[in-house]
């Protein structure tokens, strides 16, 4: 399982993926919006194994049996966020109607002075969490990924006038953790997605959604060795243009408490959940 979602090629061909982003620019979100529904439906009918992830997901979510028509809206918010991707990153955060939940926590955290560790996941999207932190916070923001995955966007969004609103520290590299923790000692803010295995690494097995699930320790560790304040942070697509960043307190850095939180906020807004591949392993 822990490689599973590293070793599957990515769909559609870059001359589309470009091809898109230049019609979101030219023609605007609700034209794009409405391209997205038949190229959802051809990923339904044409991705398997991203089919079954979702329906068994969305059984175990939703509380009872997904429908294909549940797999389908699944894939739709899907893209829809990542359509809205574009636009955040080229500054048109303004387009959006954003909601902040416990903004009160992040206040805290931040006030301590030793910046601040999101922990998100792929529920719902984290480039909301980083367009607005930088640009209406002002606040520094790095983000702890692979740098392939930013590297890919970068190189399709080539030319088109748009700024990644965050720097990327490299994952699994030596001076990684140095450079986190010079990032937390200047008051910057740091985040990693926590829901996913990236290799080799000691997990734990938790219970998410009734069902054992393993979960890297790296990022609880991190939490730990640097003492920084941290917390779980989702950017929930709430339909239409309208999104809700939620903040919450993690008392402890250990997957259980985070697993606690990410189960919550799963089932609240469960067409957010953007892992499609054998989560559990099945």
């Amino acid at each position: 399982m822990s490689a599973a979602w590293r070793d599957r090629p990515e769909r559609g061909s870059p001359g589309l993926k470009r091809l898109i982003i230049w019609l979101a620019l030219h023609a605007g979100r609700r034209f794009c919006r409405v391209l997205l529904v038949p190229i959802c439906a051809y990923f339904q009918a044409t991705a398997p194994e991203a089919r079954r992830a979702s329906r068994e997901f969305l059984t175990r979510a939703l509380g009872r049996p997904a429908t294909q028509r549940d797999v389908f809206r699944h894939l739709l918010v899907f893209a829809t966020t990542l359509l809205d991707r574009v636009f955040l990153l080229h500054g048109r955060h303004d387009d959006f109607e954003v909601t902040v939940s416990n903004a009160d926590v992040f206040e805290e955290a931040m006030a301590a002075g030793r910046g601040c560790l999101l922990l998100g996941s792929h529920l719902g999207s984290f480039a909301m969490l980083g367009v607005v932190g930088s640009l209406r916070r002002r606040l520094a923001i790095n983000m702890v990924m692979h740098v392939e995955d930013s590297a890919g966007l970068a190189q399709l969004l080539a030319g088109s006038g748009f700024t990644i609103p965050y720097k990327v520290i490299p994952l699994g590299h030596p001076e990684s953790m140095l450079r986190v923790k010079e990032c937390l000692e200047r008051g910057e803010v740091v985040g990693i997605l926590a829901d996913r295995v990236y290799g080799e690494e000691a997990t734990q097995a938790v219970p998410f959604l009734g069902v054992p699930a393993r979960f890297s320790l790296s990022p609880f560790r991190l939490a730990r060795i640097t003492g920084a304040p941290a917390l779980t942070a989702f950017g929930l697509f709430r339909g239409g243009r309208r999104y809700e960043i939620v903040f919450e307190a993690l008392r402890a850095p250990e997957p259980g408490p985070y697993v606690a939180i990410l189960d919550r906020q799963a089932r609240r807004a469960p067409f957010n959940w953007f892992n499609f591949y054998a989560f559990w392993g099945t």
